[in-house]
């Protein structure tokens, strides 16, 4: 039974995925931190705005757009614009709005990216009111070596980052979204939560599952889907989708060392009010909206023979991101080669953060970073490991002792 609801999810769901793996590919290529910092520099509101609606689509999880923030923090975003892009960038992203239209329905995938972006722009206007002060222009961006990728072809980026790197970030929890979306749907009966499941009640149980939780957009879909078949409703699962994937423990930590209390006060009121208040609004608007009577509509024009493929397809790509994740080796043979232990990583992107600062270091050469274990190999010059160790933690990382 476990396996079969594991089989049909995947089932609705691989053909959209795959589809967004190829587009969150080509948004890494042509949407790059660069030109998300060249438009967010200036101290209006016009910033706040731009970061929210720059910060939708890319698929970023709550950790990953932490180092992305430090970085735009660092470079002379105002806060205003980095709140708002922390705000929006975790909700949702190109992959999680892709499998939401298949498992919850169009009216949820087009509503969820609105509400992301409109409570950007909110949080991020309430700081800039309030909480503003300019930061600093640190140093320059990559040097013209510092960037690896840019030695590769756009192609093979775009793949690479759509169906390797991606993958390793979101296969661990989107198989442990959907085992824990079938557990619920085979233990707990339908309409179980049906006296809690809606009105202010169920939106506050979702709010305290969801705040402290780290999920990201895409694994959260799966046991959103579940909590409503279980007897929540679809306004309370909305507020599950947007605290869980903004917010957890360890990024509010980090957000009070980049932007301050006062900007972490806002932050936290944003998506507390915004849930809630988006939440109400769905229900208000789709009284007893059910998903599956909504959903499921592009899958069904594909034959069973097609759909088999992509979903084969996809199992193949999500095991494969795990054993890169887990298995593969450091690539750094040199036996003088310093070691540092990363604590705080949880995706490419905190990776790809902590090497592009890293090579901004005079002196340093040979660097590999291990996702996994968060064990960063470098070679160099003898005295620059102050220096690195300096440059993990201002992206909001901490130095593990082994």
């Amino acid at each position: 039974m476990i396996v079969n609801n594991l089989w049909m999810m995947i089932n609705e769901f691989a053909p959209y995925l795959i589809l967004g793996f190829f587009i969150s590919g080509l948004l890494s290529v042509y949407l790059t931190v660069e030109i998300v910092q060249k438009y967010l520099g200036s101290d209006s509101l016009f910033s706040v705005f731009l970061a929210s609606l720059l910060g939708v689509p890319l698929p970023l999880c709550s950790c990953g757009v932490i180092p992305v923030s430090a970085y735009l923090s660092k470079h002379g975003a105002s806060k205003g614009s980095v709140t708002s892009f922390l705000i929006s960038t975790p909700q949702t992203g190109v992959d999680s709005i892709f499998i939401t239209y298949a498992m919850l329905g169009p009216f949820f995938a087009i509503y969820r990216p609105i509400i992301a972006f409109i409570s950007g722009v909110f949080g991020g206007t309430l700081v800039h009111l309030y909480d503003d002060n300019k930061n600093k222009i640190d140093d320059k961006g990559c040097e013209d070596d510092c960037c690896d990728e840019e030695s590769k072809s756009k192609i093979y980026n775009i793949f690479n980052y759509g169906f390797v790197k991606l993958p390793m970030d979101i296969a661990g929890p989107l198989i442990f979204g959907l085992v824990l979306s079938s557990l619920i749907l085979v233990f707990i009966p339908s309409n179980y939560f049906d006296m809690v499941g809606s009105g202010i009640l169920g939106m506050f149980i979702m709010l305290i599952l969801g705040l402290p939780t780290y999920v990201c957009a895409t694994a959260s879909v799966p046991i959103a889907f579940a909590l409503h078949a279980s007897g929540f409703s679809m306004g309370a699962v909305l507020v599950f989708l947007m605290s869980g994937p903004a917010t957890n423990i360890a990024t509010m930590s980090v957000i009070y060392k980049i932007l301050g209390k006062k900007s972490l006060s806002i932050y936290l009121f944003t998506i507390v009010i915004s849930s809630i208040g988006f939440g109400l609004l769905f229900d208000f608007i789709f009284p007893g909206l059910n998903v599956l009577d909504s959903g499921y509509m592009v899958s069904h024009l594909l034959g069973s023979n097609i759909k088999f493929i992509l979903s084969l397809s996809l199992v193949i790509i999500l095991f494969n991101a795990l054993r890169i994740k887990y298995f593969s080796r450091n690539k750094i043979n040199n036996i003088s080669a310093e070691e540092v232990f990363i604590d705080g990583m949880t995706c490419n992107h905190c990776v790809d953060s902590v090497r592009r600062s890293l090579k901004k270091i005079k002196g340093i050469k040979d660097i590999d970073i291990d996702l996994a274990t968060g064990r960063l190999l470098y070679s160099g010059s003898a005295d620059i490991r102050k220096n690195v160790e300096k440059s993990i933690l201002s992206l909001g990382y901490k130095i593990k002792n082994q």
